[in-house]
């Protein structure tokens, strides 16, 4: 077992597919991950022994690349259990985060 990046939609890569729990494809992406049209995501996923799969996969095509260029060019944790969602290649937002104000 290796770590990975997983790279496109669940509907189309069987490996995807088993991190997030079937074949899920347009409105089935949209519930089971909560990324829509013009969207993507970077989550990273624990496949034990530890070993970890980093999933970057987009709404389409498109939304996929700027994933990929997301995940190059922007600063992403890629513990287990942080995803990031995003719509272009620079704005990406860690999922759960709270801000922290500062005096």
């Amino acid at each position: 077992v290796n770590n990975l990046i997983v790279v496109g939609g669940s509907c189309v890569n069987s490996v995807a597919a088993s991190l997030v729990g079937g074949s899920l494809c347009g409105a089935d992406w949209e519930a089971g991950t909560g990324v829509g049209s013009g969207s993507f995501l970077i989550e990273t996923y624990d496949r034990g022994s530890g070993k970890v799969a980093t999933l970057v996969a987009g709404y389409n095509a498109g939304d996929t690349t700027n994933a990929a260029k997301a995940l190059t060019t922007q600063t992403v944790d890629t513990s287990v259990g942080k995803k990031y969602t995003g719509s272009t290649a620079t704005s990406i937002s860690l999922v759960g985060a709270t801000a922290t104000a500062t005096a």
